[in-house]
């Protein structure tokens, strides 16, 4: 199977020269999260909602946009587009033949061939055992924080019973809506007598470094008004029945239960992916 064989041809894309408000209407209008950019009609870079947190002050597309960006081409391998996106922080390949753009695989993409594989062994060696839970009443903004501080991008969220009734992450919290507000309320304080630039440039380069949603102002609503419906997975559940309900639910992770119902663990999309590299590997002829 090659890229050719998965890639999505229908490719949303943005063009230089651009402003930061037309990607985010993109971003909108398609409930996506990252486009590539075209210049004179060739692959230039991509351009991500975290580029946008990243660059906050910056409105020209050419000056928020990743350049460069990783790509394969149509003939690439299957199991090395898993590997790419198995290893790198990637959620999305371009697709491009003699630097021109003609498709884009994602994350997603992948989990579905993985889910029609009929791959039978357990995620039990896949699954992260160590995460950080919320309770279903602590405040969205205080969850944004918590995930911040230890550098995940999900919590499981609890109820009053300790168990699992829902999940929080980075796509919830990371929100066109949000980004927009905040650029606003940044442009306004830009505007104003008040000159905080320093202290903003600071705040902004560490919350970045860890987690780019603590830098928007997150509602202080409960995370439950906000969190997605958990669907559980145990030890013994296969790679590709996790795959088939990440797809059917829409989820990126799911909680892993053990006999008891007790929450064990997580497992992610990518968890998903690289628990299968170790196939594509052994295609691989050894050298002798």
């Amino acid at each position: 199977m090659k890229a050719k064989d998965i890639m999505n041809k229908d490719v949303i894309y943005a063009e230089l020269p651009n402003t930061r408000d037309y990607v985010l209407e993109l971003f909108k209008k398609h409930g996506i999260s990252a486009v590539p950019v075209l210049k004179e009609g060739k692959l230039a870079g991509i351009v991500t909602r975290k580029d946008i947190l990243r660059k906050i002050e910056e409105d020209q597309l050419a000056l928020l946009m990743t350049p460069n960006p990783k790509y394969v081409t149509p003939d690439t391998d299957f199991y090395q587009v898993v590997g790419i996106l198995a290893t790198t922080h990637f959620r999305r390949l371009p697709v491009a033949e003699n630097g021109e753009l003609v498709g884009i695989i994602t994350v997603r993409d992948v989990i579905e061939i993985i889910g029609e594989m009929g791959i039978e062994k357990s995620i039990a060696n896949y699954i992260k055992t160590t995460t950080v839970c919320v309770w279903e009443e602590t405040p969205l903004n205080v969850a944004g924080e918590i995930m911040r501080i230890a550098n995940t991008e999900a919590c499981p969220v609890l109820d009053s019973s300790a168990r699992v009734v829902g999940i929080i992450d980075e796509k919830i919290l990371l929100t066109e809506t949000l980004i927009e507000d905040f650029i606003e309320s940044r442009e306004y304080v830009s505007s104003s007598d008040i000159d905080d630039t320093w202290a903003w440039d600071g705040v902004r380069d560490y919350a970045v470094k860890y987690f780019e949603v603590s830098v928007i102002k997150l509602p202080k609503e409960p995370v439950k008004d906000y969190m997605k419906k958990p669907v559980f997975a145990n030890l013994q559940t296969s790679v590709s029945k996790v795959a088939r309900e990440m797809c059917r639910n829409d989820l990126d992770y799911i909680p892993v239960l053990d006999a008891n119902d007790r929450f064990v663990g997580l497992i992610s999309d990518k968890d998903v992916l690289n628990s299968i590299t170790e196939i594509g590997e052994s295609l691989v002829p050894s050298q002798s």
